[in-house]
């Protein structure tokens, strides 16, 4: 029997935006499913395909058909990029100057210190998240 591997444009953004409707840390999807939480990383980040078995245990971890996260809408390609679907500056978006600030400094970061980066900062968000 062939495994199939999903790679295709997208998939990382609503993988990302799935996890986080739940709540989950990328860390406690990765218990739960099998692997390293670089592994989900990189899936969010379009950097790693993904096998046919794992997004299944994805989906049914999220409550998601596979064919949710198989679909392409308007801004899935500008969340794989790794960049906001919505612009810094766009009016109506939500957050502050102080996000604003954090948000520049990250994407000024050397691109191999961002995963770095990107993990302390979404621990300490899980950790305001329960402290609340």
């Amino acid at each position: 029997m062939i495994a199939l591997k999903y790679s295709i444009p997208g998939l990382g953004g609503r993988l990302r935006r799935a996890r986080n409707a739940t709540g989950l840390s990328q860390e406690k999807v990765a218990d739960q499913i099998g692997v390293s939480w670089m592994t989900v990383h990189r899936w969010e980040r379009s950097q790693r395909s993904m096998s046919e078995e794992h997004l299944g245990r994805v989906s049914q971890l999220y409550n998601k058909p596979i064919v949710w996260f198989l679909t392409l809408e308007d801004g899935d390609l500008d969340q794989d990029s790794g960049q906001p679907a919505i612009a810094p500056g766009t009016p109506n978006r939500a957050g502050s100057d102080a996000a604003e600030r954090v948000y520049r400094k990250i994407s000024e970061a050397p691109a191999e210190h961002r995963p770095m980066i990107e993990k302390v900062v979404e621990d300490m968000l899980d950790g305001l998240r329960r402290a609340g």
